[in-house]
């Protein structure tokens, strides 16, 4: 029974690799690149995204009068705002139409300090974001979107299939289960050790990605474990009136960050209609995203009146658990380090996937080569009398 229940996982861990691992391997690549998307996007474009400190910056309100005068046309609508994350780095300016459902965004990048347009793209025409979204969703939208989260799942099985494949190894010896042996254990043991090594890694990855593709299945699990009291869902409306007149982006800004002490401006999120609100996203001490912080403040756009706000120092165990996934995924949660050894371990799925298919092709030529050998001999026995 434990032979065949080994071969049953032998077959399932060749074909899951022989098969998705493509998909691992464009993933991982892709994931790899990623991980500094924004430095490499910053040095390709020198010009477009990098800027001369001079002075201080304008005033909020002039910026985006700027970037709207260039990106609201052919019917876009501004909706939201990247800070400069870099005191030589621009605004980005994210526009979309609304007439057109699943548009692309349209980036309006403007000079902080001088409040001038240093130019425009169009999301995914260029290297960065088109490598993003075909990590993300395989160039093909919310479909390819699912394709991928569960590509994340079959990695996980096979990264199981692996683990339960390679304890008999380590139960006979250390020597089994970890050495690199030269002639023809070579690419087994490349296949094998490297594997073995990533499999926290490789673990982490594809479950974060699994659940940022699926947040909706772990939300149920989450609330069975948290300790805050749930609150009724409630859509979150500015009043509009005849005589309301709305307040300056600059104002929204200074009264979401007083909301949220100590914190650092990320994002902006302007209201679109005259009853959606301003959502200020910003990064606090502590907050485990060093990237995009992970408190918001909702601003309403007429009175200023501050109508919720999401600190993440006032998070429980499953509000921190999910916070995580992200910068676990991207390794941003442990710095600089924490981002190379996810660039490294990019690279590991097709070194695996390339092993992996050596191994399966030398294994056929093998048995291709005793089914000739058979028939030969069977040609060359005398006839029996």
């Amino acid at each position: 029974m434990r032979k065949r229940w080994r071969a049953y996982w032998f077959t399932v861990h060749r074909w899951l690799g022989l098969t998705v691992g493509l998909l691992f391997v464009l993933l991982g690549l892709t994931g790899s690149f990623l991980v500094f998307h924004h430095a490499i996007d910053a040095w390709l474009e020198p010009d477009l995204l990098r800027v001369e400190p001079s002075g201080e910056p304008r005033p909020l309100a002039e910026v985006f009068d700027v970037a709207r005068s260039v990106g609201q046309q052919d019917g876009r609508v501004l909706k939201f705002a990247d800070a400069p994350r870099e005191k030589d780095r621009v605004w980005t300016v994210w526009f979309q139409s609304d007439a057109v459902p699943g548009s692309p965004f349209h980036h309006v990048y403007v000079d902080p300090y001088t409040a001038e347009v240093t130019g425009q793209r169009v999301r995914g025409t260029y290297l960065v974001t088109w490598l993003y979204l075909l990590h993300i969703q395989l160039l093909a939208g919310h479909n390819g979107e699912i394709v991928v989260g569960l590509t994340g799942i079959v990695l996980l099985v096979s990264i199981v299939s692996g683990l339960y494949l390679w304890w008999p190894l380590w139960k006979h010896s250390w020597r089994s289960a970890f050495a690199i042996r030269s002639g023809s254990r070579l690419m087994f043991d490349l296949h094998k050790t490297p594997g073995i090594a990533s499999v926290p890694f490789l673990m982490v990855i594809a479950f974060t990605g699994v659940y940022m593709v699926f947040p909706g299945w772990f939300t149920p699990v989450g609330k069975l474990f948290s300790t805050k009291e749930p609150k009724p869902a409630v859509k979150l409306k500015s009043q509009p009136s005849d005589n309301a007149i709305p307040i300056t982006v600059d104002r929204a800004v200074e009264l979401g960050l007083a909301a949220l002490p100590e914190s650092k401006l990320n994002r902006i999120h302007f209201p679109t209609k005259p009853d959606s609100v301003f959502m200020i996203r910003a990064r606090q001490p502590g907050d485990i995203r060093q990237w995009m912080g992970s408190s918001r403040a909702w601003v309403e756009q007429y009175s200023g009146e501050v109508l919720s706000v999401r600190d993440i120092r006032e998070q429980d165990a499953v509000d921190t658990f999910f916070a995580w996934q992200f910068p676990l995924h991207n390794g941003e949660a442990f710095g600089l380090v924490g981002r190379w050894c996810v660039f490294v371990v990019g690279f590991l799925p097709a070194m695996l996937y390339g092993t992996g298919f050596w191994l399966w092709w030398r294994k056929g030529r093998a048995r291709r080569k005793q089914q000739q050998n058979r028939v030969k001999a069977a040609k060359a026995s005398p006839p029996a009398e």
